[in-house]
């Protein structure tokens, strides 16, 4: 019997290596349940978009009564259907359901859905999907055509980056990495204001992981060395400039990818993470440090098998290397699939077109997640403004 017990015993402890120790080791219990609940808003919000039937048009999925309560960043929704009806799909009164779900009708953001983000300077890093969601935050202060008009707007009223950016300079051309042409045109940084007095929303192009610009702005002469103001969230967006230029260049194809450039993305996400993290360490104590938020790169735009798995591959050490220095992530490319699932390889109908830059609810959604996020790290475990939640994410 004794020797049948340390069977068993040896057995549990060889079988179930990792039920012994800390439940949570890379990051803490409730940057994980937040990462959970940011996914689940997005992921809804997409669902109810895809609940009609293959028939139904784009205007009555946009304007689906859950979507008018919970979707933020879309003032526009409240127009109803056919943009003056004022009414939902389900002939609801569009701006008072937008209202309640707490998008509209407060003077005070503190006492809206946006609180979140009161007297916050938001600084996003990314490319041109990115520069998607940075539209779509700044859009409640500009107008409706604002998302859509976001690229040529940046390159006329945005800073270049040089001098801090040396290797890929304007005009440069790298058709190795896919890069040149046009590339430099964007490589920009903007800010506009956001919400409350204090509030900023900034936007720096990034197409790689790890450059010369990067070395500079988490250096020890960047942004976050100085004892003035520095971002409250920072958001880095890599990976899909990566994925998408290894596939298709000059010098590569789908069956015959850049490797090399990709293996060395992977190694650079460790070293921008690492350099990240050294940058907030820096901070003054008497200083609030940088909520840092890795989202992970979006669908491809392509349904090419190879190319998606090199997103989702490195999307998944983008996870572990954000997680490894304590930042939240937000998967993205998890909610952009539950918003194409139903389109992707369906010939007939499309819900939604499969493209790099998803047309609208796509940005919408995904700011939204972001946003979730974003409350819910603020809120840092208590029940502070849990009204602004959906019913069924909590």
């Amino acid at each position: 019997m004794l020797a049948r017990g340390w069977v068993l015993a040896a057995f549990a402890a060889l079988s179930c290596p990792y039920v012994i120790g800390k439940p949570f080791t890379l990051m803490d219990k409730i940057t994980t349940q937040c990462e959970s609940e940011a996914l689940s808003v997005g992921t809804r919000l997409a669902d109810h978009y895809n609940s009609y039937d293959e028939d139904t048009e784009w205007d009555t999925r946009i304007h689906n009564d859950y979507l008018v309560e919970h979707l933020g960043f879309a003032g526009w929704i409240q127009m109803g259907l056919y943009k003056n009806t004022k009414l939902t799909a389900g002939r609801q009164d569009a701006p008072a359901l937008h209202q309640r779900g707490g998008w509209a009708g407060s003077k005070n953001i503190s006492e809206s859905a946006y609180w979140a983000l009161q007297n916050q300077w938001v600084y996003m890093m990314g490319d041109s999907t990115q520069r998607q969601v940075w539209a779509t935050f700044v859009s409640p202060f500009q107008n409706n055509e604002f998302e859509r008009n976001a690229k040529e707007w940046t390159r006329e009223n945005c800073a270049r980056q040089y001098p801090h950016r040396k290797i890929h300079e304007s005009g440069g051309h790298f058709p190795e990495e896919g890069w040149g042409g046009k590339c430099g045109n964007n490589e920009l940084t903007c800010s506009l204001s956001g919400f409350g007095p204090e509030g900023k929303i900034s936007f720096d192009w990034k197409h790689f992981p790890y450059e010369d610009y990067d070395e500079w702005l988490f250096g020890d002469s960047g942004l976050w060395n100085s004892t003035t103001r520095h971002p409250d969230v920072l958001v880095l967006h890599i990976g899909l400039h990566t994925c998408v230029h290894a596939h298709n260049s000059p010098t590569s194809s789908i069956a015959n990818p850049n490797n090399t450039m990709i293996a060395t993305h992977k190694r650079d996400i460790k070293t921008l993470m690492k350099a990240v993290r050294a940058a907030i360490d820096r901070t003054p104590a008497s200083m609030p440090r940088t909520k840092v938020i890795v989202q992970l790169a979006g669908r491809t735009g392509a349904s090419e098998p190879l190319q998606d798995k090199c997103s989702r591959t490195v999307n998944r050490v983008a996870a572990y290397e954000g997680h490894l220095q304590g930042f939240a992530v937000l998967e993205r490319e998890e909610i952009e699939r539950r918003l194409l699932y139903k389109s992707e390889f369906f010939e007939e109908v499309s819900y939604i077109k499969n493209l790099l830059h998803l047309e609208n609810p796509a940005a919408n959604i995904v700011g939204t997640s972001l946003l979730a996020l974003i409350a819910c790290l603020r809120r840092n475990g208590t029940d502070y403004n849990a009204k602004y939640i959906p019913t069924d994410v909590l």
